[in-house]
């Protein structure tokens, strides 16, 4: 195999094998500091749409696998599963038409710079809570982000992509031209069997007045946290976005109570925070309400999870208690070999229901999120085990996972992403748009979650 003719193909940079440079570009497409076993012969930094094409024709050609890179930030490191790895970091290009309410985004365009840029207008969009995240892999999984409550799931605020598919054809998929397609790029996650360089969103009106307010409670208050969370989050508007989040302390785990309401007014945020807490326990420390405007809310939640750290994060969603959640979560960061470590367990009773014309199937009313966060590779055992033993403890009333956040390499027989017709129809549609398998290495990751 020559790559001199796939070279000459491209307008964007090749790097293979036999390049000095190829192991520290491996290692560069994951974002986490624990990196998945080095598989891609090839690396095609693309610089446009036509380049993916070029380059999924090549790998076709010479019966390689392929997977996409859009910022690397699946803890899995699904993005380096393969012979060829399409690096799209040079397609983020943003268009916004701020009469029409719509954006056309490349997938590099991270969290940050879309919220950034649609503030400026007085727009919003429900981008992930991670601000370096692009929204290539995170749309594609679905889209968990903030004020979803309201805004609903990123995807469903998904108008159109483009495409390109298994045989290197561009095609655009929407509602009404090859929605098949469409619906299996809305939630398919690493599933999906082709390769986004473009999406169109459709735009919201941004909140005038986002507001935060932050309440400490020690883990003997779990209790009291949980019967008053279940009765405040009951009666408050979508808008109101609710998590409790419990990290390591010397004297044990410590509950951070954050709540967010994405308000179009101070009067509507005090009026909501006044009857929020009318009933809440007695707090260790209080911090807020404060204007907290998406930008501002990237810049708190960057402090938590380090560049350059190493990672092994997993969730589930559960329609059971909140405090039976909250209970096994403070119970699991009390046996957190890390300090770093983290858990999040969110309440969305009052959220929009879920559409049934995408593939992203699984929810719940309770979400739970366990980030296991340490430095030395010679902990990565005990902190992936612990990590383990936190989701296993959660199992009996677990429904499923969010495969944005899922840790895809267990084995065994994993909590679902997927329900078991959404699974189905997307192996149909594999069959038929990816007859020979050609991202077969990132599905057969991904098939781990749908077990």
């Amino acid at each position: 195999m020559t790559y001199d003719i796939l070279k000459a193909r491209l307008r964007g940079t090749v790097i293979t094998v036999f390049d000095p440079d190829h192991a520290a570009a491996c290692d560069a497409l994951i974002w986490n500091g624990r990196k998945p076993v080095r598989q891609a012969e090839v690396i095609v930094r693309a610089a446009d749409a036509r380049d993916v094409q070029e380059a999924v024709r090549y790998a076709a050609e010479h019966g390689m696998t392929v997977s996409a890179r859009g910022g690397g930030h699946q803890f899995t490191g699904i993005a380096a599963r393969a012979e060829m790895v399409i690096d799209l970091g040079a397609l983020d290009g943003l268009r916004i038409d701020v009469a029409g309410r719509c954006a056309v985004v490349g997938p590099a365009v991270t969290n940050h710079r879309l919220a950034a840029a649609l503030e400026r207008h007085d727009l919003g969009f429900p981008v992930g809570h991670c601000g370096e995240v692009t929204v290539s892999g995170y749309l594609l999984g679905g889209g968990i982000g903030w004020n979803s409550g309201s805004w609903g799931i990123a995807c469903h605020s998904v108008l159109s992509v483009d495409v390109v598919m298994a045989d290197g054809a561009l095609l655009t998929a929407s509602a009404e031209e090859n929605p098949d397609v469409f619906w299996a790029v809305r939630g398919a996650g690493p599933s999906f069997f082709g390769i986004v360089t473009a999406y169109t969103l459709r735009l919201h009106e941004a909140p005038r007045a986002p507001t935060s307010c932050v309440r400490l409670h020690s883990a003997a208050q779990v209790g009291a946290v949980a019967d008053w969370a279940e009765r405040a989050v009951g009666r408050a508007p979508a808008t109101l976005e609710f998590t409790a989040k419990i990290g390591a302390d010397p004297q044990g785990p410590v509950i951070a109570v954050v709540a967010n309401v994405f308000a179009a007014s101070e009067a509507e945020a005090r009026a909501v925070f006044d009857d929020l807490f009318r009933d809440a326990p007695e707090a260790l420390e209080v911090v807020g309400p404060m204007p907290t405007p998406i930008v501002t809310l990237y810049q708190m939640t960057a402090e938590s999870t380090p560049t350059g750290a190493r990672y092994a994060v997993d969730c589930l969603w559960s329609d059971g208690s909140f405090g039976e959640a909250l209970d096994k979560a403070v119970t699991a960061m009390a046996a957190a070999p890390s300090a770093q470590s983290f858990a999040l367990v969110a309440l969305r009773s009052n959220a929009l229901p879920i559409s049934e014309d995408t593939a992203f199937s699984r929810a719940g009313r309770v979400f739970t999120t366990f980030y296991g966060i340490w430095t030395d590779e010679e902990e990565d055992a005990v902190n992936r085990d612990w990590l383990h033993v936190s989701v296993q403890g959660c199992s009996a009333f677990a429904t499923g996972r969010y495969v944005g956040e899922a840790e895809l390499d267990q084995g065994g027989r994993a909590l679902p992403t997927l329900s078991e017709a959404a699974r189905h129809r997307i192996e149909a549609l594999q069959r038929r748009y990816d007859p020979t398998g050609l991202f077969r290495i990132v599905r057969a990751v991904a098939d781990l979650s749908v077990a």
